[in-house]
């Protein structure tokens, strides 16, 4: 089925029917399956996660572009021909579409990419692991994720854990708070930073999801030309890396990327693949734990704001 003014669109049954009927919805990106984690374990890190929102009596809407089209959900047809296929998957943005659209291409969509069709799609609330932002040394590539756009922009809320250690969090809330973005660090006082769940960044705390709900209503009543909301959720503390621990290994990476030529788009994925090297799978310990997490908070949330 397409809709959206043109927009190739096309609904899972289980997806279709959850939004006809008004039922809660959480959109999950797809770069987690086609650019995040290796076979067979990305499939099976997807199911999880459905399984975990499905949990909280709510249906599950990964989105990926197949071919050209956005499809809102994956069901098992789906599944089985994208696990078979020998198509390549880009790593799409949300300024990467129209084009991916008009040429029939694949990819795995990030967060900007997911808050749009998400969007489009009537889906209000996102799971994701963390959001991109600005990168370190950015005054001399001025490297900022479109992701922090898209916040800006895009009436969507997204749950993740802060965002990656990698960046430079301090240049990523002031970005943020500039363009007028809620920050809210789900029962922390401090912004998580993906494998820590602690930090020196302060940022407003609730405890209540009555409130958080009541709070995302009136965000949108104030900002009615569409601006999203973070809700940031920290790694469960049993799985959390000390950012003592992580941060050598991380200027480990980015030492390796810079003397690699890594940039662009293609600069996360390969730090996120040589810290899981460094430590020794670890990281994606982590990285699974908090995606679950932050699955299960967005279904909680989707069930009261929808």
């Amino acid at each position: 089925m397409y809709i959206s003014e043109g927009l190739p669109l096309r609904f899972s049954p289980a997806v279709e029917s959850a939004l006809s009927e008004k039922r809660a919805v959480v959109a999950l990106e797809s770069t987690v399956i086609t650019h995040g984690l290796p076979k067979p374990l990305n499939w099976e890190v997807l199911e999880r996660l459905q399984q975990v929102v499905e949990d909280e009596d709510c249906t599950a809407a990964p989105i990926i572009v197949y071919q050209g089209i956005a499809h809102i959900g994956i069901d098992d047809e789906l599944k089985e021909e994208l696990q078979n296929t020998d198509i390549p998957f880009n790593k799409l943005s949300l300024r990467d579409l129209p084009l991916a659209f008009a040429r029939k291409d694949s990819g795995g969509t990030t967060v900007s990419a997911t808050m749009g069709l998400a969007h489009q799609a009537g889906i209000e609330v996102f799971a994701t692991g963390g959001i991109g932002g600005v990168h370190r040394f950015w005054q001399d590539s001025w490297d900022v994720s479109m992701d922090l756009i898209a916040l800006s922009r895009i009436p969507v809320i997204v749950v993740s854990a802060g965002c990656k250690a990698i960046l430079d969090i301090e240049a990523t809330l002031e970005m943020l708070e500039s363009f007028g973005v809620p920050v809210v660090g789900w029962q922390t006082d401090t912004f998580p930073l993906f494998y820590t769940p602690d930090s020196e960044y302060p940022i407003s705390r609730c405890d209540d999801l009555d409130l958080l709900a009541q709070s995302w209503r009136a965000h949108k009543l104030l900002r009615d030309n569409g601006s999203g909301m973070l809700v940031a959720n920290p790694i469960p503390h049993e799985y959390g890396i000390a950012s003592s621990q992580i941060e050598p290994y991380i200027n480990q990476a980015i030492s390796e990327a810079k003397h690699d030529g890594i940039k662009g788009k293609e600069l996360t994925p390969f730090l996120l693949d040589l810290l899981a090297q460094i430590t020794k799978g670890e990281s994606v310990k982590a990285n699974i734990a908090l995606l679950e997490n932050n699955a299960r908070l967005a279904a909680d949330l989707a069930n009261i704001v929808r």
